[in-house]
């Protein structure tokens, strides 16, 4: 069975408008356990701080190709927009990016990432703005403040490793916009839940800043 759609969904927000979620689902989406919080944090630090040595599950991401499909045994197969040619493209910059400081774990900021997240899997929606109209920087001023902030929200993925892929790869996204969220210097601080989503199986929403 193939689902059609770009590497993974995604979508984000840090200075330009949401992208990546213009997205077919062709099947069912199957029950699964959120990805865990600390796994998420700890897949996201393991890359920033060592993005060199992180390029090798970007690699081992590659070997997966068939044509512009990612085939895992077992799994539903994935038609991406790019091909592999958007993971080439993650491996050279992983190679030549300096290591950066790991991001410190806010609980402000996962209250913020759990509120998203949860909504979302209530709603089906894949986007940014809340039900009540509210800004990724509205959610995060709840808990705290904050002298910057961005979110990226990664669609689909069931393993921490997966989720972190997906955002650095950023199939079909020009800008690279959410792989640019994940390795900006300015931020010192994250916060991530996920939760089971009705038509992508999960959502899992990452939120950063410095603290203000």
């Amino acid at each position: 069975m193939i689902r059609t759609t770009g590497l993974l969904a995604a979508a984000l927000l840090a200075g330009c408008a949401p992208a990546g979620s213009g997205l077919q689902p062709t099947d069912a989406p199957r029950t699964v356990e959120p990805v865990a919080r600390a796994d998420i944090v700890a897949e996201l630090n393991a890359a920033r701080t060592d993005p060199a040595a992180y390029a090798r599950k970007a690699r081992a991401l590659r070997g997966l190709f068939n044509g512009d499909r990612i085939e895992r045994p077992g799994e539903i197969a994935l038609v991406t927009r790019e091909g592999p040619a958007a993971v080439d493209e993650a491996i050279a910059f992983l190679e030549a990016q300096a290591p950066l400081p790991a991001l410190r774990e806010s609980p402000g900021l996962g209250r913020a990432a759990a509120d998203h997240a949860g909504e979302q899997g209530r709603t089906g929606e894949v986007a940014h703005l809340g039900a009540d109209g509210s800004s990724p920087s509205d959610r995060m001023r709840r808990y705290g403040r904050w002298s910057a902030t961005g979110e990226a929200i990664a669609y689909g993925p069931d393993r921490a490793e997966d989720v972190i892929l997906q955002l650095i790869v950023d199939d079909g996204v020009p800008d690279r916009g959410h792989r640019r969220i994940l390795f900006n210097p300015a931020y010192t601080l994250v916060g991530a839940a996920c939760a089971p989503h009705p038509v992508w199986r999960t959502a899992c929403v990452l939120d950063f800043a410095r603290a203000g």
